[in-house]
């Protein structure tokens, strides 16, 4: 198999079409197997065109754009403890559920790559920057990347004092301490205490103080600003500068 497709892989006269061109790319590598271009990704393709949906798996992408219910990886290889891996799955199962990937990710390209026509700037994006980067992903993901740790644990300590001077802001502009990291009490102090409009509700149906809303709170309170320089902040301090030294 591996010496049929290998050819067509690097033939540069081909244009591939994958869905998540990144997961593909590095399972075929361990192979020696190299993807050059052209090639285009149906991920990517729907991530450029709508940024904003939460989701752009294929399952997901079939359904929403070709009105199709795909066979889950679940239904051919099971659940939980019970899952076998795919070089178990019957060979009859295995290649309809393959083929159907297959046949499902040209239809979505189909789809998304006209549509990208009549978008030059995402157009521009999806093939100067999203499909440039897969390539240099798969390195980093391969490889790894070389961190300086001291360089980290100082960026941490300036990242700290900064979060410090926020909260002793934020209790200034609620005229109390309270904890920032609380969306209950953030809700107490936004809404009861400073009378802040009621944009969104969480499914309970308590005022959200989700990302989206916060922004456009910002926009017209000064405390909703700084509790979102708050978040950043601590999300850059503890994911990044605290966490990839260990």
């Amino acid at each position: 198999v591996i010496k049929t497709i290998a050819p067509l892989f690097s033939d540069t006269s081909i244009v591939k079409v994958a869905q998540n061109l990144k997961y593909d790319t590095a399972i075929l590598n361990k192979y020696n197997i190299i993807i050059a271009p052209p090639y285009a990704d149906t991920m990517l393709e729907s991530y450029v065109l709508d940024s904003t949906a939460t989701r752009h798996d294929m399952d997901t992408l079939a359904e929403r754009h070709l009105h199709y219910k795909t066979i889950s990886f679940a239904e051919v290889a099971g659940k939980g403890a019970k899952q076998i891996t795919f070089n178990q799955v019957p060979l009859e199962s295995a290649a309809f559920y393959a083929a159907e990937d297959a046949d499902v990710t040209l239809k979505l390209h189909q789809k998304f790559w006209p549509l990208l026509q009549q978008l030059p700037k995402q157009k521009n994006v999806f093939e100067t920057i999203e499909m440039p980067l897969v390539s240099v992903l798969v390195r980093m993901e391969r490889g790894g990347v070389l961190i300086d740790p001291q360089c980290l644990a100082a960026q941490s300590v300036v990242l700290g004092k900064r979060l410090a001077e926020i909260k002793t802001e934020a209790y200034q502009m609620a005229g109390q301490s309270f904890n920032i990291n609380s969306p209950k009490q953030l809700q107490e102090i936004l809404y009861t205490q400073l009378k802040c409009p009621v944009l969104e509700k969480t499914p309970t149906g308590q005022p959200s103080t989700a990302e989206s809303v916060m922004q456009q709170l910002a926009e017209d309170y000064p405390l909703p600003k700084i509790i979102l320089e708050y978040r950043s902040l601590s999300k850059l301090k503890s994911t990044y500068a605290d966490k990839l030294p260990q």
